[in-house]
């Protein structure tokens, strides 16, 4: 329990955030002041996006994390999947949906409480829709959608440890993120608006995605070098798009997410 007790959690927007070890070792060879963190996670993230979607999608998803640590500093790589097509029932539509992330972030612990971090992000959500009409005529047509985004994020977390229940940690963080959208296309043929709306769109559309995160966990160490952690998120995001002249700003994502897992240090 010596080497745990020199770890203070930093949440993040990753899996298990900041690991961060404070060590006195003055070792000539800095693999003997570096510490590995390895751990994994299951739990459920939910996806709202309102624009395209008429009920928000939940995912059964895992997440997977790899970091190192020295001194003050941490890298870490983080990778999330979701575990189950999760089922789409649109008016005009069915289908399933998928979802991956992975994020590489580098922070900094400022004091015993307080961390900087940023990095770098990427993520997609894929959907294939089936055409309910199509399905009746026993000749299923498909068609798919993937939404995704890439790009920089930094932020601050806040960390409080209690003498003998672990530590409970808050993080923010802002994101400014690159979106390409595939749409397919709409099958409301009773929809003859003159001007396109968002619903609409079509093809391959660019965008500018950004927004906060905000992150709540608590971890607590359970014997040797074994830690427990459950983890809240909420990314809310609002996307902008620019499309044959026409501009659509605050389009809303939201993913939210709940996962409790298990940590190593070495």
């Amino acid at each position: 329990m010596h080497k745990i007790t020199k770890i203070l959690t930093l949440n993040t927007l990753t899996f298990f955030g900041f690991i961060t070890v404070f060590s006195n070792a003055h070792s000539a060879d800095i693999f003997e002041d570096t510490n590995f963190i390895f751990g994994a996670s299951l739990g459920y993230t939910n996806f709202d996006f309102p624009e395209k979607l008429d009920h928000d999608i939940t995912f059964p998803s895992a997440f997977l994390m790899a970091a190192a640590t020295l001194d003050k500093w941490q890298l870490s790589v983080n990778g999330g999947f979701s575990l189950k097509d999760a089922n789409i029932s649109e008016e005009e539509d069915t289908g399933k949906a998928s979802r991956d992330d992975i994020d590489l972030t580098l922070g900094y612990a400022v004091t015993q409480n307080w961390a900087l971090f940023t990095g770098y992000k990427s993520g997609s959500t894929k959907m294939d829709f089936t055409s309910r009409e199509s399905e009746d005529e026993g000749n299923p047509d498909t068609h798919s959608e993937k939404y995704s985004h890439k790009g920089p994020y930094a932020g601050l977390s806040y960390t409080h440890r209690f003498e003998r229940a672990g530590s409970l940690s808050f993080s923010v963080a802002y994101a400014s993120l690159d979106a390409t959208n595939i749409f397919k296309a709409n099958t409301d043929d009773d929809d003859e608006e003159e001007e396109p709306e968002f619903d609409d769109l079509t093809g391959r559309v660019n965008g500018k995605t950004k927004g906060f995160s905000y992150a709540l966990s608590w971890t607590m160490p359970l014997s040797g070098q074994l830690l427990f952690q459950t983890k809240f998120k909420i990314n809310d995001y609002q996307q902008d798009i620019d499309f044959e002249g026409q501009r659509f700003k605050g389009i809303d994502e939201t993913y939210t997410s709940l996962h409790v897992g298990l940590a190593y240090v070495f």
